[in-house]
């Protein structure tokens, strides 16, 4: 048996000592690009994502306030039942989101026979929020309190 060793053709000059590949200069140059973006973009997420919670909070505040109008309705009043106890939020208004790692805890802060206020203090990952603390009263009121933003920017 005969084998033949056949040549393969010789690269052309344009080709010859050329590898295919990236250099180290084009891989630091897409890495930083990527940084860049990384940098202007994850903050920009973060606040989608915690504008997110905030307008869950407030739902669940107008939910609880909900609650309230019925006990006064069931009730005559807001702060005891007919039955004598005294009136409590349900479990799945005392904590946003209602499972899982709580981000706001709402609490029934003050109730007379005639008035509440409700409270939806910000733990956990949003404890440093710039909102503070979401405020709802009998009267529709609302408000915040230990907040850097106004009260318009955080209740729209």
């Amino acid at each position: 048996m005969i084998r033949r060793f056949i040549a393969s053709p010789a690269p052309s000059p344009r080709h010859r000592g050329r590898q295919a590949g990236f250099t180290l200069i084009e891989v630091m140059i897409t890495v930083a690009i990527l940084g860049i973006l990384t940098a202007i973009a994850y903050p920009s997420y973060t606040g989608y994502v915690q504008r997110g919670y905030r307008a869950e909070a407030r739902t669940a505040m107008l939910d609880a306030a909900q609650f309230m109008q019925r006990v006064y309705t069931a009730n005559d009043r807001y702060d005891t039942l007919r039955s004598g106890g005294a009136v409590t939020l349900p479990d799945g208004i005392r904590q946003v989101p209602a499972s899982g790692t709580a981000r706001y805890a709402i609490t029934l802060a003050e109730a007379t026979a005639t008035s509440y206020r409700l409270e939806a203090k910000p733990v956990g990952q949003m404890a440093g929020d710039p909102c503070g603390t979401y405020t709802l009263n009998s009267l529709g009121q609302r408000n915040v309190t230990g907040a850097s933003r106004t009260r318009d920017e955080c209740w729209r």
